[in-house]
């Protein structure tokens, strides 16, 4: 039988009970409203500063600011990636710093600046092999600006390949041995000194040199020849071009060597006349010069067989050299590019029609030229060859002998 008093009194008591727990439902609401208020706007973001990772709420969605927020700064030559940020959003903002680190060899240090997080990524910026070495940190630990790394091995070898230095730790390997440790292959023409079949001393330097052979066709002038006959019919000092000389033309191929891309070697190996050369005769003057007498001993201060120093250019018959086409000069001569050599030359400084030797050639002042003509010693010399001849014969020093003044 059920006391009603007791039914009573669990019943007053299960409704106190339900209205605590009601109560405490209520306070967590308010509590987690209140605390979601508060946090309106924020949103989470990864800072990975060179392998150490910061989660910041934030309001910000500038990177830079961002950084600020979380009083980090960054150096002139670190690196900032933000692939994986999200602004507004979340995610990571990667920091790269630029730190100088030491790596000691067997008693020697060398300074590196990695943008490595880990020594292991660092070894291998640095080129620094680490297969059978020994290394006073792991491969995971964080990178450290100064960190001094030191790396212990029986042999310390570097290899010179391709533009890039490997320095690469050894017990007992040959060279062959460590080109291949190195991921280095060599062609088929590819040598390395050492040799490959060398075993390895702790500082020895390796090259590797890479070798490329070409062949190469190409068209070459033959240039021809002179063949000079004395002719005593022409004056002493004067020549005439009897055949005149052309080169000729040759298909020519070559075996062409290259070591580390510069030429070391260049081998005929074929060639074919395509145009023989044409040699040229030229008839050299051997009868004795006379110069007739017209009595005049001195004009201006300059007597016969005096000897002057001067200099010589050379013109031709064109307008651009005469400033006239029609090659009629000064003295009346006429004066024709393709001509035989008259042996002729312009200066103001002496009398029309005398006779000078110029270096053992013996001319005739037939024309006046420009004010520069006018110094004592200064001459043009025509050339019948044309413009560009006259160009290519260009200017020089002159030993002048007065043979005969005017005509």
């Amino acid at each position: 039988m059920i006391n009603e008093s007791s039914v009573a009194s669990i019943k007053h008591i299960s409704r106190v009970l339900l209205a605590t727990v009601i109560a405490f439902i209520l306070m967590v609401c308010i509590f987690t409203v209140t605390a979601f208020a508060g946090e309106a706007g924020h949103y989470n973001v990864v800072i990975n500063d060179n392998g150490y990772e910061y989660t910041i709420a934030t309001k910000e969605t500038e990177p830079i600011e961002i950084l600020n927020e979380a009083n980090i700064k960054l150096g002139s030559q670190d690196k900032l990636n933000i692939a994986s940020f999200n602004s507004g959003i979340g995610g990571t903002i990667h920091i790269s710093r630029l730190n100088r680190i030491y790596i000691k060899f067997n008693n020697t240090v060398k300074s590196y600046d990695v943008y490595a997080q880990t020594v292991g990524v660092a070894l291998d910026e640095s080129g620094v092999y680490k297969d059978g070495l020994i290394v006073n940190y792991d491969n995971d630990t964080p990178i450290q600006n100064g960190m001094v790394i030191t790396v212990d091995s029986p042999k310390i070898v570097t290899i010179n390949a391709d533009g890039k230095t490997y320095n690469i730790g050894t017990v007992n390997s040959s060279v062959a041995d460590l080109i291949a440790d190195a991921g280095i292959t060599l062609g088929d023409n590819d040598y390395t000194e050492p040799t490959l079949d060398t075993f390895a001393e702790d500082g020895m330097e390796i090259n590797v040199y890479r070798v490329e052979i070409k062949t190469v066709t190409k068209n070459e002038k033959i240039a021809h020849k002179t063949n000079t006959i004395k002719d005593s019919s022409l004056e002493k000092g004067k020549t005439k071009i009897e055949t005149k000389g052309e080169d000729g033309e040759r298909s020519v191929t070559y075996r062409i060597t290259y070591i580390n891309g510069a030429q070391s070697e260049k081998r005929e190996v074929a060639s074919t006349v395509i145009k023989k050369p044409v040699t040229e005769v030229k008839r050299v003057g051997t009868k004795a010069v006379v110069i007739e007498n017209n009595g005049v001993e001195k004009h201006n201060g300059i007597a016969v067989g005096s000897v002057i120093s001067g200099s010589y250019t050379h013109y031709c018959a064109c307008e651009i050299c005469c400033g006239k086409s029609n090659g009629i000069t000064a003295s009346g001569k006429k004066l024709t590019n393709g001509m035989d050599n008259p042996y002729y030359v312009a200066c103001n400084w002496l009398p029309l029609g005398s006779i000078i030797e110029v270096n053992g050639v013996t001319y005739t002042v037939v024309d006046r030229g420009g004010s520069g003509l006018s110094r004592t010693g200064r001459i043009d010399i025509y050339t019948p060859e044309g413009h560009d001849a006259a160009k290519k014969n260009g200017r020089g020093s002159a030993s002048i002998k007065i043979l005969r003044l005017g005509w």
